[in-house]
């Protein structure tokens, strides 16, 4: 099982986007694709919250992934998000537009 909660807030319109997502309920090529970009991200050893203030305006993010194993949360903006994280963050920011 893997669960990933996705919440992204703030921006010019300081709009809220939620999006839940079991990868277990999701088509195996689209399930494929999130656990690959959660391992490139090396999700599990990001810092939970990096130390940079957001800049105004800015998206953030909280991103929780639970696992039988284990579950992490995040948060991030756009200016604090490692590299490696932002795959993820566009593909969770498409699908959560998308519905």
């Amino acid at each position: 099982m893997t669960k990933i909660d996705f919440v992204q807030s703030g921006g010019f319109m300081g709009r809220t986007i939620i999006l839940s997502l079991d990868l277990d309920d999701m088509p195996p090529h689209q399930a494929q694709t999130f656990n690959l970009l959660l391992d490139q991200a090396d999700f599990f050893r990001l810092e939970v919250d990096p130390a940079k203030p957001p800049v105004p305006d800015s998206f953030t993010y909280t991103i929780t992934v639970t696992t039988d194993e284990r579950s992490h949360t995040i948060h991030v903006s756009d200016t604090t998000a490692p590299e490696q994280l932002r795959p993820l963050l566009l593909a969770l920011s498409a699908r959560a537009r998308i519905r």
